[in-house]
């Protein structure tokens, strides 16, 4: 799969689904090859994380999609020669400390109305791909980086 045609597909329905109230802008590294994986279940996981930025900034601003290449990269204790990562950021009001160590745990939001899945059923995807999603949050900038194997 190509993971910027996946996050085209994603910033196509954040912009539709926010009515043009919140913009994405793209910063791709594109000399990153295609790989193996469900682009339709690396949809879900953008599309997931992309969802809560919009939610977080209400309706005003903008979301950066950025992609590089890491080489030489170890997750989950495993050694790769390239892994994807791709940068979900926002410039919301930030997460919330006590929330971020339990933030890929089922049940856990920060929103009155929030199931806490979305975060969960994410990272569960990203492990079974062999990567895994990380977050750094603070007001004014909070960044998911879902990181990703690109061989195998």
């Amino acid at each position: 799969m190509n993971i910027h045609e996946v996050l085209e597909r994603v910033k196509q329905l954040i912009e539709v689904e926010s009515e043009g109230a919140v913009s994405v802008v793209r910063n791709y590294d594109p000399s990153l090859p295609e790989f193996n994986a469900d682009p339709d279940q690396i949809t879900q996981i953008i599309l997931n994380i992309s969802r809560n930025a919009v939610q977080a900034l209400q309706g005003q601003g903008g979301i950066t999609f950025k992609t590089r290449a890491k080489r030489q990269y170890t997750l989950g204790g495993q050694r790769h020669k390239l892994v994807c990562a791709v940068d979900i950021i926002d410039p919301g009001p930030g997460i919330p400390p006590d929330i971020l160590p339990q933030l890929f745990l089922p049940m856990v939001s920060s929103r009155a109305k929030g199931a806490g899945l979305g975060l969960a059923i994410a990272q569960m995807i990203a492990n079974r791909h062999g990567g895994l999603i990380q977050c750094q949050s603070e007001p004014g900038n909070t960044c998911f980086t879902l990181l990703l194997p690109m061989e195998g």
